[in-house]
């Protein structure tokens, strides 16, 4: 796996999900969302995480303290 694919998965949080994650894909290994409105955290099962922030995929990121990577450092 490339260094570029690692690093953008180890931006990704764990906890976030979208129907995107349920569809099949080539990699089948890992999850990068996209730019999807429909998404949620693992966590509470809803549109805001437990810091009381909205979920995207651009906002789920290691700026937030419930922030998990896919990929452990």
């Amino acid at each position: 796996m490339s260094d570029s694919i690692l690093n953008s998965l180890k931006k990704v949080c764990k906890y976030h999900r979208s129907k995107e994650y349920y569809v099949a894909n080539d990699r089948e290994e890992f999850y990068l969302p996209g730019q999807n409105r429909d998404c949620w955290c693992l966590l509470t099962q809803g549109p805001v995480g437990p810091d009381d922030r909205f979920v995207s995929a651009g906002e789920c990121n290691s700026s937030r303290p419930c922030f998990r990577s896919q990929i452990p450092d």
